[in-house]
């Protein structure tokens, strides 16, 4: 496959997705409200929790707190300081800070302490449920474990000194003594020399003692400041609305995307010209409004059958035979299906109707709208439309015969027009396939007569394949708007402006009538 080809198909496969995308639109919405209505009722059910965070700088308790040898910094641990922070003691500290209203084990599972820069700085984050709670937890903790820090350099700094001071105790008594001997002791002998070097070494270590004690004296043993109090920072909610409402508007659209791949294929009326297009593989010549009383058609529709009618004699010739699907499932054939054949025949051009789908109310209606005169042979001819005939067979289909709706006699009618006359053979699309493949084999072209949100994917694709199966040219298809249906009964009753009774008494005489019609067809 050469580089043209595989991006051809790589735009097929992205113009399909865009196209179930768009055909399943609302799916798409109502999945996307399903997902922000799940998060926002998860952040109004789930627990709140509110993290309060303080930062404190630790110092680093040294009597050399500004040696040029070693940072500061490298003197803490990590490790240690967190678990200092996060111990029981320190934790039993910042209950009492808060008036133990929360227990020392219910504070160390709240709190979290994260250290940074070798341990010099430390992150308290405090969980509650309200921000009051979790700021005021957030500093007890801080503040707990600053003076722990203290207290516990005190205390060894204290030992400390108190051993310096016991040692220098002890030298100064011994050098007490010392003294004494020298001023006893001749300047000359061995013993003044002997006490002479004691007294020395007193002397130094004394003043190593005293050296120590003062920079432990001097030590600076505040455990560290706090950098920012927790009110000062800025607090963490979970969850958290922006994030919870926007991860279920995503999920929502993932969980749409999904759904509408998923149910596309069941999704099988179509809804507009571009949809009906795409299945039928051919262009859709007009979109028109249908009344079933308007025949001829009146106004834009009349327009847009003309317009259908030029693009229509480019393919078609002469002495040849149209077959016309009514896929709009109406109750009764298409109007629209019919005046294909009208608008055709008004140019001039001889034209055969033949309509074996029609009901008793129908063609009475079709005799009256077109002036037809009954004829021989089933035949009318129009006075409105004098190019026009209007074939109907006498003869009813039943099993004796080769199909049940194109009957001998209509076989006929198709094979003995003249080369002159285009014969325009209708057919609903719910008639049995048997009926449509025979017209299909007698038919050199096929125009679809559709109804939006009626017509389905399955239909117009059988019919497609079986076409193009035995190469009968699919020319395009006439699809009309989805409007409000207005059933007619022989008794002329406009069935969405009867009454109950008007209903009910018309829906009793056309059971009767079917019922004579299907008596008179078995016998």
């Amino acid at each position: 496959m050469d580089n043209t080809d595989q991006a051809g198909a790589a735009t097929l496969g992205f113009e399909q997705y865009v196209f179930v995308l768009k055909r399943q639109w609302r799916l798409l919405v109502a999945a996307t409200v399903l997902g922000a209505v799940a998060a926002g009722g998860y952040l109004l059910l789930a627990p709140q929790t509110v993290t309060a965070t303080t930062t404190i700088n630790l110092n680093v308790i040294t009597t050399e707190p500004f040696s040029a040898q070693r940072a500061a910094s490298g003197l803490l641990d990590d490790a240690t300081e967190t678990a200092i922070a996060r111990s029981h003691v320190v934790a039993s500290r910042a209950a009492d800070l808060l008036d133990g209203d929360v227990s020392a084990s219910e504070i160390r599972s709240a709190s979290t302490v994260a250290t940074s820069s070798g341990a010099a700085v430390v992150t308290v984050d405090y969980d509650a449920s309200t921000a009051a709670d979790a700021v005021r937890g957030a500093d007890a903790v801080a503040s707990a474990y600053l003076s722990f820090r203290s207290e516990q350099a005190q205390e060894r700094i204290t030992v400390m000194v108190t051993n310096l001071n016991e040692r220098i105790d002890a030298l100064n008594t011994t050098l007490g003594e010392v003294n004494q001997q020298l001023v006893s002791a001749d300047p000359s002998g061995a013993a003044y020399a002997q006490a002479t070097t004691q007294r020395q070494q007193i002397i130094t270590e004394l003043d190593g003692l005293l050296t120590q004690r003062n920079g432990l004296q001097s030590v600076d043993t505040t455990g560290g400041i706090v950098l920012s109090a927790a009110e000062d920072n800025e607090l963490g909610v979970a969850p958290a609305r922006t994030i919870t409402l926007l991860t279920g508007l995503a999920a929502g659209l993932v969980v749409g995307i999904i759904a509408a791949f998923v149910w596309n294929p069941f999704d099988r009326r179509l809804r507009n010209a571009s949809e009906m297009t795409r299945a039928l593989g051919a262009p859709v010549f007009a979109t028109l409004d249908a009344k079933r009383e308007d025949v001829p058609a009146k106004g834009a529709a009349a327009d847009a059958l003309r317009v259908t009618r030029e693009r229509l004699l480019v393919d078609i010739y002469l002495g040849t035979t149209v077959l016309v699907i009514d896929a709009t499932h109406s109750d009764e054939t298409s109007p629209t299906a019919v005046n294909l054949a009208v608008v055709t025949a008004q140019v001039g051009h001889d034209v055969q109707l033949i309509v074996p789908a029609g009901s008793d109310d129908f063609r009475e209606h079709l005799a009256n709208a077109l002036a037809l005169e009954e004829s021989e042979g089933g035949v009318a001819a129009s006075k409105t439309v004098p190019a026009l005939r209007v074939f109907t067979a006498s003869d009813s289909g039943d099993e004796r015969q080769g199909d049940l709706l194109l009957t001998e006699q209509t076989h006929a009618a198709i094979a003995g027009a003249d080369d002159e006359t285009l014969t325009f053979l209708v057919l609903p699309s719910s008639a049995h396939p048997a009926s449509i493949l025979a017209g299909l084999r007698l038919a050199q072209s096929v125009v679809v007569v559709t109804r939006e949100h009626d017509t389905t994917t399955t239909e117009i694709r059988w019919l497609r394949d079986e076409a193009d199966a035995i190469d009968t040219a699919v020319l395009g298809a006439v699809a009309e708007r989805r409007v409000r249906r207005e059933r007619h009964d022989a008794t002329g009753i406009s069935w969405p402006l009867a009454t109950r009774a008007e209903r009910g008494t018309a829906a009793r005489t056309n059971a009767r009538a079917a019922v004579k019609v299907e008596v008179g067809a078995d016998s």
